[in-house]
């Protein structure tokens, strides 16, 4: 017989009869836990029966077989004993900690416990912001090991925020846990609240804002000046005002404003001045159009260049908002035209350079030349001489020509006083004269030329040569 303890930590022990034997009455024996300890052993006193007197004990942690009766045991209680041992051994293993599965953690006081006896169940809840999706929450320590994780925590949806009149709820993420709401008003109203909401592990936070219409207040009153219409209390959105000045001030600035959707006269104000332009000073020039100084704002006046000068910019100014002539003054400069250069040809009428508007010039040809064009010229106020420059070109010099095949003879003087006859054959193929057809290589008194001169000596013989034959 032994006695065996029954729960770790050793509380309490029980008998246990040899293999083939059984005990009258199960007692249990409590004993008070001051038991030795050795090593990894807990040392229990052995319960004593009337066959032995000797101790045996067996160990395992905090859990202990206790107390063998007798000291002859059989090789088949041994056996049974050390079955019986493991068992109890197995199935009171403590576990650790559970690990959770995602989003999920222990829940109540059992995030404290560091170990778990066995057969302990425990349960799971989803974190902040998360909801249960299926699977039960709840584990068991079986022999030192949990049973499988079931549960399943997914981000918890807020859904639609609601709606917002005059105004749009635009999700830029989605409206899961964390996601964030954005409130955005329609043209000509303003929000009223927070612009943003969050979801939260109860829903969307915060208030949902409204959108009102616009309304502006009064616009300033400006010095010199008013606006119309005028509205005791507030504009709406798009309201316009228009300004105007008292007498002799000008408005520098728009004159309309409008209630913009930020709540505000757009743009700013303008404001009355007093504008006036200078009298333009412009040498050489006088006024042609246009009332004359004082001169206010936008009063336009028109200037010309006197006789003999000529204006570099524009004659019509405008006064300006800032009393200022736009575009700038004109300048009037004297003209004067160029001295004409005509070629081959001379001037006979006029006065040398410098020639201004209205100066009359008159230009003649060389000799030999012929004008092309007319030879009076005019100045012009532009600078410029009217009609157009002339042009000289050489005269024609070429005669008329004749062609003849006839052999002839010419008659001349020698020093001696007596006359010789000399023939003059033409060439027939004109090499030598080819506008006269005349070859006067044969005439010593002409000598040999190809100019006017030479042609009309030639000609001279040649009809000398004829009268004489037809005198004969």
């Amino acid at each position: 017989m032994f006695f065996v303890c029954i729960k770790a930590p050793c509380l309490g022990l029980t008998k246990v009869c040899d293999f083939g034997l059984r005990t009258r009455s199960a007692s249990l024996i409590i004993k008070p836990r001051l038991f030795p300890v050795k090593s990894d052993f807990t040392i229990v006193e052995e319960g004593r029966n009337q066959q032995s007197d000797s101790s045996h004990f067996v160990g395992n942690g905090s859990l202990t077989l206790v107390g063998l009766a007798d000291s002859v045991m059989g090789l088949t209680s041994f056996l049974l004993l050390s079955s019986v041992a493991l068992a109890i051994t197995a199935q009171a293993q403590n576990c650790p900690v559970p690990e959770p599965g995602p989003n999920m953690n222990l829940k109540g006081n059992d995030i404290l416990q560091n170990t778990f006896p066995d057969g302990t169940t425990v349960s799971f809840a989803c974190d902040v912001g998360y909801q249960a999706a299926g699977g039960s929450p709840l584990i068991t320590c079986n022999a030192g090991s949990w049973s499988p994780v079931r549960l399943k925590c997914q981000r918890k949806n807020c859904g639609s925020a609601g709606e917002v009149s005059h105004g749009q709820i635009d999700y830029p993420q989605d409206t899961l846990f964390g996601d964030t709401a954005v409130i955005i008003c329609d043209q000509g109203y303003q929000l009223v609240g927070q612009n943003r909401l969050t979801c939260g592990k109860d829903g969307w936070e915060g208030r949902l804002p409204r959108c009102e219409a616009v309304t502006c207040r009064p616009p300033p009153m400006i010095e010199h000046g008013n606006y119309n219409p005028k509205k005791e209390e507030y504009y709406e959105y798009r309201d316009v005002v228009m300004y105007s000045c008292q007498n002799d001030y000008t408005l520098n600035g728009s004159k309309s404003l409008s209630c913009s959707e930020n709540g505000n006269f757009m743009p700013d104000p303008p404001q009355c001045v007093v504008v006036e332009c200078e009298n333009p000073k412009i040498e050489n020039a006088v006024r042609i159009e246009g009332p004359p100084p004082p001169y206010r704002y936008q009063y336009t006046v028109t200037y010309g260049c006197k006789s003999g000068y000529i204006m570099i910019g524009k004659g019509t100014l405008v006064c300006g908002i800032d009393g200022r002539w736009t575009p700038e003054l004109p300048q009037c400069q004297s003209v004067e035209c160029e001295d004409p250069k005509i070629e081959n040809a001379d001037r006979i009428e006029g006065l040398p350079p410098p020639y201004r508007p209205q100066a009359r010039v008159r230009y003649q040809c060389k000799s030999g030349y012929t004008m092309i064009g007319q030879g009076t010229l005019v100045c012009g106020i532009n600078g410029r001489w009217t009609p157009e420059l002339p042009q000289c070109q050489l005269k024609s010099t070429t005669p008329a020509t004749t062609t003849t095949t006839t052999t002839t003879t010419t008659t001349t003087t020698t020093t001696s006083g007596k006359k010789q006859t000399a023939p003059v054959t033409p060439d027939p193929n004109g090499s030598s004269h080819s506008k006269t057809g005349i070859d006067c290589s044969g005439v010593a008194l002409c000598g040999r030329s190809n100019t006017y001169s030479h042609l009309l000596c030639l000609l001279s013989l040649w009809t000398l040569a004829i009268q004489r034959e037809k005198t004969r």
